[in-house]
């Protein structure tokens, strides 16, 4: 019987590991919600591999509640969940949203801590959920302006280096039309979710009106460098992305002030 509660003891203590895994996930999904935006590509796909993976992660976290490595990802799983969900939100995003909340609240109540512990950062948790959703939907509504935001067309280098697309921007006078320009290989891309990176827009095009006709076209020169033209002008050349002067370095990738946190977007 002893030799049988051993073995039961070490078997959730190997399983528990995998919570490492989840709370892995979870710190993933957060740093990915500060500087990408997500896209599901293949909603069968993910809806099946979600499915599972809240299956598994809930049942072996919930069997192995108890253990001190569950316990530790159970109490933080909230404080991680936190900017995902509040960074993510959508409609488009529920069906991703929901199933993780309700494996993280689960591990949260269900884990082997003690009842005065989850009581105690439970309140905490509860508090900053209100506070940082209070204050960001504030911040949107009061700082970030009411507009409408319509990509009216998107096209992709020859070298698939870059991207751009036309953004028509309506508000309360003329609205704007901008052309924006992006790295096209800064994304991280699995079989049916994106994550695309948002931290490196270039505004190559900017004219205060919307509603415009406004036609773009990639080509390339001698040299091979890809070339945007709005409207027959030339707006961007992928050497000036090359340079290494601050005003044209915008696209370095391991320049920090170019990672500037820019979810409030």
């Amino acid at each position: 019987m002893s030799e049988k509660k051993n073995i039961t003891i070490w078997a959730k203590r190997t399983l528990s590991l995998l919570s490492i895994a989840y709370g892995g996930l979870l710190f993933f999904l957060t740093y990915t919600s500060l500087y990408y935006e997500v896209k599901i590509t293949n909603m069968t796909s993910f809806v099946i591999m979600e499915v599972f993976l809240t299956l598994l992660f809930g049942a072996v976290m919930l069997y192995t509640r108890k253990q001190l490595i569950t316990s530790v990802v159970g109490l933080l799983g909230l404080l991680l969940y936190l900017p995902v969900l509040i960074l993510y939100y959508s409609k488009e995003n529920l069906i991703f949203l929901i199933p993780l909340g309700i494996v993280t609240i689960l591990i949260f109540f269900f884990s082997g801590a003690g009842e005065g512990l989850k009581t105690i950062i439970g309140t905490m948790y509860l508090l900053l959920y209100i506070i940082c959703i209070l204050a960001y939907y504030l911040y949107i509504s009061i700082f970030s302006g009411h507009t409408i935001d319509v990509i009216k067309a998107q096209s992709v280098s020859n070298t698939q280096a870059y991207r751009c697309y036309v953004l028509d921007i309506t508000d309360t006078s003329k609205g704007t039309t901008k052309v924006i320009v992006e790295p096209n290989n800064y994304d991280i891309v699995y079989s049916n979710i994106t994550f695309v990176e948002k931290a490196y827009e270039r505004i190559v095009y900017n004219v205060r009106q919307n509603n415009l006709d406004t036609q773009i076209e990639w080509t390339q020169n001698e040299q091979g460098e890809d070339i945007l033209l709005v409207n027959n002008e030339i707006r961007f050349k992928s050497s000036d992305a090359l340079k290494k002067e601050p005003a044209y370095n915008f696209f370095d990738k391991n320049d920090k002030k170019k990672r500037k946190l820019k979810f409030l977007k």
